[in-house]
């Protein structure tokens, strides 16, 4: 047998123990300890976790395969750099242990229904560049800690229950770019450190419990393009630093108590601004003109204000302004014949303020992509432009509650989009040359509407039959004090879809037309103040949903219809000021939900049985002037 020579030995004994090292260990013994610290670490946060047995965590996260090709895991040199758990349903609580994966670069628990609170561990990652876990219930406060996460660029905790203050620390984090902590319970003012975030381009803290003053140190955020601050207590002024950020494209302050003016200089640094947000809060003062240098101004919200002085002319400029509302406010004068040229125009909120003078004659020429305006409650005055029947793609026209006078446009029905009119409370008319109401025959073209309310126009026509040919869609129809005559069309029971009528006030004559049983759907009837005479149809009582009945200050004999008692949903019923001779079906006082009767000034005659205690819903209830010898009887 040969034997080794004493140098062989040596070499043979270092080759084995290299051997050793490479091939039975991990290639050191720290990647030995680090990766088992991984390992551990998804374990025990998988332990923290309430998982269903057939869940995709409690079957793929198990020892049969390496952690690295667990589901949602990611590695790198076998060491975990990504969690994307998302949308996976979790329940249970956030593990502090998920702070041992030294090497995470992300977070992502987002969409989930984790609770309890973040931890402060978090703040030991330190690789971590993404934190997002919106979307899930969790609780407690936003840890200070995460403001040793030098490396984080995005931070979302949205949608949660955080509560506490916002961490002064996060300003620290000079890498951030998208800061997300909307949607939660957070609560006392903003750290005017956030204003160190100078790479920030997302900055969202809307709908919490925010309040104080916006800090004018957040106009140092040189790089943001979204600012939302919507939905929280902010008082004071707006810092004009704020308008200073060239590169913002949405600034959404609404919904807070934020006073004071506009600066006049609004605008001429907002290049890159497409939607301003600030409704409902109190400012007040003038719109300043300068902010139609913002020419890329898509939606533009002032409503809820208090807002005097004019729209300026300038706005014209903004010809990519697609949303404009100034609702609730007190801006006066005519709205800038320039407004009507903006093509790219969609919707034009004009509501409740003291505007006034006539719209021009060719307003819907120039603008082909209106879809909704809404002019109501100002002072506008003069004819409504048949122009309007042009802008094609419109679904809601309001302009109630002003003086406009002169016909009805006739050619409405080139509205074929039209979903919504109102045009109650004007001074509008038929036309002269017809008893007609002739309009009616163009709106049959409008297929999708909903809603036709007429109310206090003085009209002084007649309902068509082709109101039965209106959209099946219809769901309102009123046209109270309008001075109506002739018949109720019997065309009227194809409107299947009609849940209000209202009629009320006019001179209708006739009798209510037995086409009404075709009213499945009809829960409010107003016919009260006409000439309708004949016996009340038994039609009403299949209509099973009907809720309100107003008959009353008609011609209405004979007596109430037996069938009354099938009318289970019934709320309100005035029959008052008729002629009614009968007694009071007894299965009328059966009807529980109803809340209103009025049966007064008729001849109804007999004895009120006990049963009338029936109707605990009750809170008024008038039977005066009828047979003065009506008594309580038992049956």
């Amino acid at each position: 047998m040969l034997s080794k020579s004493p140098a062989l030995s040596i070499i043979a004994s270092l080759c084995f123990f290299w051997f050793l090292i490479n091939f039975t260990f991990p290639s050191s013994c720290s990647s030995l300890e680090t990766n088992a610290t991984d390992y551990e670490a998804l374990m025990a946060f998988k332990s923290h976790l309430l998982l269903q047995e057939n869940s995709i965590l409690a079957t793929n996260w198990t020892s049969t395969a390496h952690f690295c090709s667990w589901f949602g895991v990611k590695c790198l040199n076998q060491r975990v750099i990504s969690l994307q758990l998302s949308g996976l349903a979790l329940q249970g609580q956030l593990s502090s242990d998920i702070a041992n994966m030294s090497h995470l670069v992300e977070i992502d628990l987002s969409s989930n229904d984790l609770g309890g609170a973040l931890t402060s561990e978090l703040g030991f990652l330190q690789r971590l560049r993404i934190l997002n876990v919106t979307k899930n219930s969790l609780q407690g406060r936003i840890p200070a800690n995460l403001s040793r996460c030098a490396e984080l660029q995005q931070l979302d905790l949205s949608y949660n229950f955080i509560a506490g203050s916002i961490p002064e620390e996060l300003g620290r984090l000079s890498n951030l770019r998208h800061l997300a902590v909307d949607h939660n319970n957070l609560t006392g003012r903003i750290p005017a450190s956030l204003g160190n975030f100078s790479k920030l381009e997302y900055f969202y803290l809307h709908e919490n419990d925010l309040d104080g003053e916006i800090p004018v140190e957040l106009g140092k955020l040189a790089s943001v393009t979204v600012m939302a601050l919507r939905g929280n207590n902010h008082t004071g002024s707006i810092p004009d630093s704020i308008f200073n950020i060239s590169t913002m494209q949405v600034m959404d302050l609404s919904i807070n108590g934020l006073s004071g003016r506009l600066p006049d200089s609004l605008g001429s640094r907002l290049s890159s601004l497409e939607n301003l947000f600030l409704d409902s809060n109190r400012i007040t003062g003038r719109i300043p003109a300068f902010l139609s240098n913002a020419s890329k101004l898509t939606h533009l919200f002032l409503t809820e204000n208090d807002l005097s002085g004019n729209i300026p002319n300038e706005f014209g400029e903004l010809q990519n302004l697609e949303w404009f509302e100034f609702e609730y406010n007190q801006i006066s004068g005519g709205i800038p014949y320039s407004l009507f040229n903006i093509t790219s125009l969609e919707i034009l909120k004009t509501r409740h303020n003291y505007l006034n003078g006539d719209l021009p004659h060719d307003l819907g020429n120039w603008l082909p992509n209106l879809r909704e305006i809404f002019l109501s409650h100002n002072q506008f005055s003069g004819e409504i432009p048949p122009s309007i029947c042009n802008a094609t793609k419109l679904t809601s026209l309001e302009a109630s509650n002003n003086s406009f006078n002169g016909p009805v446009p006739m050619m409405l029905g080139n509205l074929v989009e039209l979903e919504h009119l109102n045009l109650q409370v004007n001074l509008l008319v038929n036309n002269p040359l017809s008893t007609r109401l002739d309009f009616f025959g163009s709106l049959v073209n409008c297929r999708n509407l909903e809603y036709l309310v007429l109310d206090s126009n003085p009209l002084n026509g007649i309902i068509p039959d082709s109101v039965g040919n209106l959209s099946s869609n219809l769901k309102v129809f009123t046209a109270i004090s309008c001075k109506l005559k002739g018949g109720i069309p019997h065309s009227i029971g194809n409107l299947s879809s009609l849940n209000f009528l209202g009629l009320s006030n006019n001179n209708l004559q006739g009798k209510v037309p037995s086409s009404f049983s075709g009213l499945q759907n009809l829960e409010r009837i107003y016919l009260t103040g006409n000439k309708l005479e004949g016996t009340i149809p038994a039609e009403f009582c299949s209509i099973q949903v009907l809720g309100i009945l107003h008959l009353g200050e008609n011609s209405f004999s004979g007596s109430m219809p037996l069938c009354f008692q099938n009318l289970t949903e019934l709320r309100e019923i005035s029959l008052a000021a008729n002629i009614l001779n009968s007694t009071v079906p007894l299965g009328f006082w059966d009807l529980v939900k109803v809340e209103g009767v009025n049966l007064s000034r008729n001849q109804l005659h007999g004895p009120l049985p006990v049963e009338l205690g029936n109707l605990k819903a009750v809170n008024i209830m008038d039977l005066s002037s009828n047979d003065s010898r009506v008594k309580f009887q038992t049956r």
